[in-house]
């Protein structure tokens, strides 16, 4: 009997990790009742039962966040830094979905709210100031260079949430736990930005399907 309580316990703590290693972000409030996505190994999805795609044509999408690990060596966030890592996110997807689907600044009727964020991410301190003498124009390339140098996402999950731009109601959830890439025993900012471009491609097809 011992053992069976032991091994039920093991099994629910099992299904639940991946939702509660989200939930510490702090990201997504409330998670609903995730489902192994078929597609990515992984990765977890939730999905509004019934959701009607034809009734959404845009999108708009808030800067993708990035959520410093307590557990972090450093926790000193440089802003321009997470900014050009951020708007490197923002640029992947709306170059996927354009002009097809096209994605907005603000809400409205038909259009669905994006919001995402790439948490449980670790810093090492940078040895020396980046912006004091790097050109303007060259800010947002070497600032991803520089940042993805001391960065460790090993531990780090995309976080992804629809909403509904009108109602604020959620339309489905998606949480990725960053697989590694297959010739790799780390993740690099490739292997995100991979990531990235997959699921705005798949949302981009299955829209794309109700039309």
């Amino acid at each position: 009997m011992l053992i069976k309580r032991t091994l039920v316990l093991a099994g629910a703590l099992f299904m639940l990790a991946p939702q509660a290693f989200a939930a510490d972000s702090g990201f997504i409030d409330n998670l609903p009742a995730l489902a192994k996505d078929a597609d990515r190994p992984g990765a977890m999805i939730w999905t509004k039962p019934g959701l009607d795609r034809s009734a959404y044509t845009k999108v708009m999408m808030e800067p993708v966040q990035i959520f410093i690990s307590p557990n972090s060596e450093y926790k000193g966030v440089d802003a321009n830094e997470m900014k050009a890592l951020a708007d490197s996110f923002h640029e992947i997807v709306t170059n996927t979905l354009e002009p097809e689907i096209p994605v907005l600044s603000k809400g409205g009727p038909g259009v669905i709210y994006i919001r995402a964020a790439l948490t449980n991410v670790k810093l090492s301190e940078r040895k020396r100031g980046l912006l004091s003498y790097t050109p303007v124009g060259l800010v947002v390339n070497v600032a991803i260079d520089a940042a993805g140098g001391r960065v460790s996402l090993n531990d780090a999950a995309l976080e992804i949430e629809m909403l509904d731009s009108v109602t604020g109601e959620r339309l489905g959830v998606l949480i990725d736990k960053a697989p590694k890439a297959p010739d790799s025993d780390k993740l690099s900012w490739d292997t995100i930005r991979s990531n990235f471009t997959f699921y705005a491609e798949r949302f981009k097809e299955r829209m794309l399907a109700t039309k």
